[in-house]
């Protein structure tokens, strides 16, 4: 599915849409990775799609990705800003 970062900047084709949390971060904020190739030896083939303050919020739009790809499997998602 091809989904545009929260900066607008990049238009990425991904497999695959996975959370983490920003280690040493004391605002606890969580990104959503979209990895667009399997990891490589020297490479780890993701994007940084978006940022959230919580990880309700990030689980939220991978809801809000989810709902998209039933409804339209070819479309294009925007990644909302926070």
């Amino acid at each position: 599915m091809w989904i545009r970062t929260q900066n607008k900047k990049e238009l990425v084709n991904v497999i695959k849409v996975e959370i983490s949390s920003i280690l040493g971060d004391k605002r606890n904020k969580v990104i959503l990775w979209g990895r667009f190739a399997p990891d490589g030896i020297f490479s780890s083939n993701r994007t940084s799609l978006g940022m959230y303050s919580t990880m309700e919020d990030a689980i939220a739009e991978i809801d809000e990705i989810e709902k998209c790809i039933l409804n339209n499997p070819n479309g294009v998602y925007t990644m909302k800003s926070n």
